[in-house]
């Protein structure tokens, strides 16, 4: 153990040596070779003709804040002062400072070549267009093409695109001016906050050709009535002229073996088509996590002569989740009890620019530990979403609207930009079928205010309109004597986060463990038609030594045990996520509870930083493996 905490110092000195020297640019500049994007995605869900824009790009640090006035956006060739990167990349990785979590600015360049031949020979060169899709940057970002500004966009965690006019033959000069200084009316809020406030393009870069037309937004929803009834799946897409002349399309679609028409339209110059098509399957096989069926659900848009414009590829899965009248999370008509674990999108290395490799290490953490439900307080990596579709493991989709005060919940435009940003996760992430339900929210203050009832009616009205198909929750924090709230009442599933025996909340109420028990029956009375799970539970673990004392990997894993055992005797508890699956950098100063802690980690984890697993892992995997987390036949 002593080694391990040797090591992770060693870690942290060379990560903040690495910040602090990493190389400028010489005065006379990087070499840097230009190059186009290359054609494919990561992950399936999306238009055919995707670019990744990855390769080299070239990066400036910006403490100062001088970027505009000194002119970084320009159409320069000049590399001085630039030094390389690959992208993703968060330029604060390593630095764990103050002034890291506070947030500064830092800008992005990338020279590109267009592809050859990324355009058919019978579509004009006036009908030909290029946009570009960022996956997240955090927080603000700034772009400009060619010297033009061209685009802004708030938030990280849900995609954006925007048009790229300006484009030209041979090189074309992007630049991205990133600034994470988050405020209190952020999601989630700064400066502080309660994981490590990384700052960049911190996920990938795509290109997109469009012919004519392009497929904008794709929703691919299967309805299922009941267990064993046929399925119908209803698809809608939004088709946007992108010229300044009218066109004539047609577009078709399948899903698996079957058949859709769309029909045709006309649509006039930068105007959309709003098309419309369903078909039935008379015996779907239902994706659930024991049989995680997947059909192939693709769009070809065509021109009058039929000639193809584009496409869309997703993965789509048959199911119903819905919650029971006796106040159970019920897919395909069977009552879960689900456990899982929780999440963050982060390497002592790279902070929250992962690689594909590096995703893929998560989930085989997941997997490996026996979960079938997984959180985080942010829209997951595509990669990840699409990871769980293909393993049958559920999602619980959560917008980080977390832990904002009173007096900010009753802000005027609050409730517009967090509606905003829940429409945006719900948009691009709802053709997944590992997505549960879609969360509004973690830990917004208790009792709630007139505020935040207002956004929390408002909010799950939005969901149950853009997505009748699933149901709406949101994780609270709650403790012996908070009467029940009338302001959860247009909630579907109430998440509760757990920590009786760790934190003290209501003035010591949740000191005793063995108040747990008593405490969930409380809360079931309170919300007999809610689904209920509890949404985190967990300790620090960060050395050996004897389980009475705080923070050892014995205390951590007698604690796990004593909660789950409690959790198995609740049959109508819909599930249970341990925060967490692996440590994380949280803030500076951050104790999480431990005497001895390790700021500004959070060891909750069953894995530690450097991939090894603690016994907690063990402990976990045990009753998760050993649970029935999914009815063998359904409930009514």
């Amino acid at each position: 153990m002593i080694a391990r905490l040797r090591a992770l110092r060693l870690v942290l000195v060379v990560l903040a040596i690495g910040v602090a020297a990493a190389p400028a640019a010489h005065a006379q500049g990087v070499t840097y070779a230009v190059s186009p994007p290359i054609k494919g995605a990561l992950y399936t869900d999306g238009q055919s003709d995707r670019y990744l824009l990855g390769g080299a790009w070239l990066y400036r640090a910006d403490s100062g804040d001088v970027g505009l006035a000194e002119g970084f956006w320009r159409d320069a060739a000049a590399t001085a002062g630039w030094a390389g990167v690959t992208v993703p990349n968060a330029y604060n990785a390593g630095d764990f400072s103050n002034a890291s979590m506070t947030g500064s600015v830092g800008w992005y360049r990338r020279d590109f070549t267009l592809p050859h031949r990324a355009f058919a020979s019978y579509v004009k060169a006036r009908d030909r267009h290029w946009i570009i899709r960022f996956e997240s940057v955090n927080y603000y970002a700034t772009i400009w093409l060619n010297g033009r500004q061209i685009g802004s966009h708030a938030g990280a965690y849900v995609p954006f695109e925007l048009d790229l006019s300006g484009l030209h033959a041979g090189v074309n000069r992007l630049v991205v001016r990133v600034d994470d200084r988050r405020t209190p009316e952020d999601f989630p809020p700064g400066p502080s906050g309660l994981w490590w406030n990384y700052g960049g393009i911190l996920r990938e870069v795509y290109l997109r050709s469009v012919q004519r037309a392009d497929l904008a937004q794709v929703q691919v929803r299967p309805l299922l009535r009941c267990p064993r009834c046929a399925a119908t799946i209803s698809e809608r897409a939004l088709v946007r002229n992108v010229t300044g002349s009218p066109q004539s399309v047609r577009l078709d679609g399948s899903y698996g073996t079957a058949r859709l028409h769309f029909g045709a339209a006309t649509i006039a110059p930068h105007a959309t088509w709003t098309a419309r098509a369903q078909v039935q399957i008379a015996h779907p096989r239902l994706w659930s996590p024991t049989d995680p069926a997947l059909y192939r659900a693709t769009l070809t848009l065509a021109d009058s002569r039929g000639k193809r414009l584009g496409g869309y590829v997703t993965e789509s899965g048959v199911r119903s989740i819905t919650v029971s009248r006796g106040g159970q999370l019920e897919l395909n008509g069977r009552l879960l009890h689900l456990r899982g674990v929780a999440l963050h999108e982060q390497s002592l290395e790279t902070g929250a620019a992962l690689s594909p490799a590096q995703l893929r290490r998560l989930f085989g953490w997941v997997r490996a530990i026996g979960a079938r439900v997984i959180r985080s307080h942010y829209p997951l990596n595509p990669e990840i979403q699409e990871m769980a579709d293909r393993y049958g493991v559920l999602i619980w989709s959560e917008v980080p609207v977390y832990q904002m005060q009173r007096a900010t919940l009753a802000l005027p435009g609050f409730r517009a930009r967090a509606d905003a940003l829940l429409q945006a996760n719900i948009l691009a992430n709802q053709n997944h079928p590992s997505v549960m339900l879609w969360s509004i929210g973690n830990e917004l203050p208790t009792p709630p205010s007139s505020a935040e009832a207002s956004y929390i009616a408002s909010a799950t009205a939005l969901a149950h309109r853009l997505d009748p198909t699933r149901p709406v929750g949101m994780a609270i924090t709650d403790w012996p004597g908070v009467p029940c709230q009338s302001a959860y009442a247009p909630l579907d599933v109430i998440g509760y986060n757990d920590y009786f025996g760790w934190f003290d909340a209501g003035g010591g109420t949740t000191d005793d463990r063995s108040e747990l028990g008593p405490f969930l029956d409380s809360l079931r009375a309170c919300y007999p038609r809610k689904a209920l799970m509890v949404t985190e539970f967990g300790t620090e673990g960060s050395r050996p030594g004897p389980v009475e004392v705080r923070g050892t990997y014995a205390f951590q894993s007698d604690s796990t045990a004593y909660d789950l055992g409690v959790f198995a005797s609740k049959r109508w508890l819909s599930g249970a996520v341990d925060w967490l699956l692996q440590d994380f950098a949280a803030k500076p100063g951050w104790s999480g509870g431990d005497p001895v802690p390790h700021p500004p980690f959070v060891e909750k984890g069953a894995v530690d930083f450097f991939g090894n697993r603690k016994p907690v892992f063990g402990v976990l995997s045990s009753v998760y493996h050993g649970t029935t987390q999914i009815a063998a036949r359904a409930g009514r």
